[in-house]
């Protein structure tokens, strides 16, 4: 017989251990449940090749978890830079509390140390990475600096804080996230490089058609505005015979360049061919296309290039159209044959010019598709 004193201590150790139990019981249920509704509702991650959809769906996935006070997580590209980054804003009345890219931090085009980002990472196979603080068996913490690999490519660099402690129970759910994060990530990396042209930076060719095809039925289901820019490097032969090929590529990239910080992030612009490009402006009409088109013609104006020691000059002609008249099936194909029409009327008038296609000027301008280089 134990006295009542030891059975009364064995009574309250065995209700401690029951609602211990019962509280981790729930919590694991409560994950598993959260797991389940994770995978139901999507292998978000890898189908999207958003990058805004796949960093804000694995916010909402993180903050499920625990509650963040910070979310900022660092893309990398091939060349190991810093090319995009994500952050969670302050908190503000009526302000959004997704990420929402920074296109103006400190950290971008910074080059990554690789050895001092291993420091925060754990070796699980000769090709296998994963972030060190999520080990089991440290201590509590409040912040979390998570590189994310895939295989042995490092694809970005996540920042987490929280008001509350961060236990093994929470590191092991926020670990089960990052598997998906870091390969939509990657995928989402791999889908740009397939669309985009890798000397300007820009769309290809076959994705620029294909958006223009998603934008033409829904102008054509809505009537909203939509516009196109064409453009054609001046006189770009000369540059190529007089300074050489490289010298040429450069004004491609500079072009691409100052393409992408002009438009908006609706906007899809697109290396057409050679020298020649296109932009397509949604829910815009050819007078605010017009704007655009000149600001990337001025700037591009304004460039002073220089190779191998020598400075050469380079512009741009652009032929701008809209949607109107009202939409027709052969619609899609009349607006890119208005668009470049106005592009041959910007050549026949003197070049570096940008011009705006309507029936009048058609007609004044017979001479224009001979006109065009």
């Amino acid at each position: 017989m134990l006295p009542v004193w030891a059975e009364g201590l064995l009574l309250l150790a065995a209700i401690l251990f029951g609602a211990s139990f019962l509280r981790l019981r729930t919590r694991t249920k409560k994950l598993a449940a959260r797991l389940e509704a994770r995978e139901r509702e999507g292998h978000f991650l890898g189908e999207s090749p958003d990058p805004q959809v796949i960093v804000r769906h694995a916010h909402a996935a993180a903050s499920a978890i625990l509650p963040l006070s910070r979310f900022d997580l660092y893309r990398v590209d091939d060349t190991g830079r810093v090319h995009e980054v994500w952050t969670l804003p302050a908190p503000g009345e009526g302000l959004p509390r997704d990420p929402t890219r920074d296109d103006a931090h400190a950290y971008l085009g910074i080059e990554v140390d690789p050895a001092r980002i291993l420091e925060f990472a754990a070796i699980e196979t000769d090709r296998s990475f994963a972030p060190r603080e999520l080990l089991s068996g440290g201590p509590a913490t409040r912040q979390l600096r998570l590189p994310l690999y895939s295989g042995d490519r490092f694809v970005a660099f996540l920042d987490l804080a929280s008001p509350e402690p961060i236990d093994d129970l929470k590191k092991g759910e926020i670990r089960a996230l990052l598997g998906p994060l870091t390969a939509s990530l990657h995928a989402a990396h791999n889908w740009t490089i397939a669309v985009t042209d890798e000397l300007s930076g820009l769309a290809s060719r076959r994705y620029f058609e294909t958006r223009l095809a998603e934008e033409w039925a829904r102008h054509a289901r809505y009537e909203n505005a939509l516009a196109l820019a064409c453009f054609d490097l001046d006189l770009f032969k000369t540059v190529n015979d007089t300074h050489g090929h490289a010298a040429g590529d450069l004004a491609l990239r500079k072009f691409g360049e100052l393409t992408r910080s002009a438009i908006r992030g609706s906007d899809v612009a697109c290396r057409y061919g050679g020298e020649e490009f296109a932009v397509l402006f949604p829910e815009t009409d050819s007078s605010a296309a017009c704007r655009v088109a000149e600001r990337i013609r001025m700037a591009l104006e304004n460039e002073r290039f220089r190779f191998e020691g020598r400075p050469f000059h380079v512009t741009v002609s652009a032929g701008v159209a809209d949607s109107r008249p009202p939409a027709t099936a052969a619609g899609k194909e009349q607006l890119v044959f208005r668009g470049d029409q106005a592009l041959y009327m910007a050549k026949a008038k003197g070049r570096n010019r940008v011009v705006v296609w309507s029936e009048a000027a058609a007609r004044e301008t017979p001479g224009a598709r001979r006109a065009k280089r």
